[in-house]
């Protein structure tokens, strides 16, 4: 199996490329098709639309059940949820079963893949390294009419987002092996990217997950830990890091900010956030925001963040 993933991290590698992208895509072609600008089939309109229905919406502010939902939509467990017993085909609609259905129907249109390599593509996905957020991208160009250069590009970007996927889950089975720096010292158990909606902009979100094992002192520390890392980029905050120990029924919470204003505007409503985690029924023990963003190079995710909270 070792020897299988590693055949396949080469070639996904080299034709992924960041979610974000299909995301421009998809919105441009959207705007010309309302503008009347491209003419596209109603069957690939639809497609397009239940894609972006699959973002996470951040306007209003999502809840828990919000997150729990964009996780299973994620792609990442979409064979898992179809080897389920009883399981017909009526899974939960997920990114990855909705681009492969988009890739079908491009086809069946009669486009083919082209496999290249994307330009500025995003570092691979790791349950090693820290998480990297994507930031949205600008909208990309399009054909006028019904110009078949237009699915063509579609097709090209699905491909790219579906490599992305299978890298992702190709890192989650721990066969695969990662090139670069590894800083964490015990790896997490799950990666996962988020699209996330906020207005007309899609960013997405990288979110690691891991648990520890039991302690053998006390009660208390016999319970597991849970460890949760992720990062963001938004057009109105810029890049963001978190990370978030919960071990003993207490939590600790650590904030890297990049841009001074975006620094200056959490401090402001630091009580705001700490109360907001107390309505989350957390016990907060600590949360630091932190001005600039950690070192890559910093295993800054071990012993300070995984402790007794």
């Amino acid at each position: 199996m070792a020897q299988i993933a590693g055949a396949l991290t080469q070639p996904l590698s080299e034709q992924q490329a960041g979610l974000t992208s299909l995301f421009a895509q998809i919105g441009t072609l959207m705007s010309a098709q309302n503008a009347g600008s491209v003419s596209l089939p109603d069957s690939v309109t639809k497609a397009m639309q239940q894609i972006l229905g699959l973002r996470l919406n951040l306007s209003g502010g999502p809840t828990a059940g919000d997150f729990q939902q964009a996780v299973r939509q994620s792609g990442q467990f979409r064979e898992a949820q179809l080897a389920l017993p009883g399981n017909s085909g009526g899974a939960v609609p997920d990114l990855k079963s909705a681009l492969l259905s988009l890739k079908s129907l491009l086809q069946q249109l009669g486009h083919r893949p082209e496999i290249a390599r994307p330009a500025g593509q995003p570092a691979a996905p790791s349950r090693h390294t820290p998480p990297q957020g994507q930031a949205p991208q600008s909208a990309s160009g399009y054909w006028a009419g019904a110009a078949p250069q237009n699915l063509q590009a579609l097709l090209k970007e699905t491909d790219a987002a579906l490599a992305r996927l299978r890298l992702t889950q190709l890192a989650n089975t721990g066969l695969a092996r990662e090139s670069g720096p590894q800083v964490a010292a015990k790896p997490m158990d799950v990666v996962l990217e988020l699209p996330l909606a906020l207005g007309q902009e899609t960013a997405v979100m990288q979110m690691q997950i891991g648990r520890d094992g039991a302690g053998n002192q006390t009660d208390d520390e016999s319970e597991p830990a849970w460890r949760l890392r992720f990062a963001l980029d938004l057009t109105a905050t810029g890049p963001l890091e978190a990370a978030i120990s919960l071990r003993g029924g207490g939590t600790y919470a650590s904030l890297w900010v990049e841009r001074k204003d975006t620094f200056d505007n959490l401090n402001a409503v630091r009580e705001t956030m700490e109360a907001a985690f107390a309505d989350a029924g957390l016990d907060l023990q600590e949360l630091r925001l932190v001005r600039g963003l950690p070192p890559k190079t910093a295993a800054y995710y071990g012993a300070m963040i995984d402790r007794q909270s």
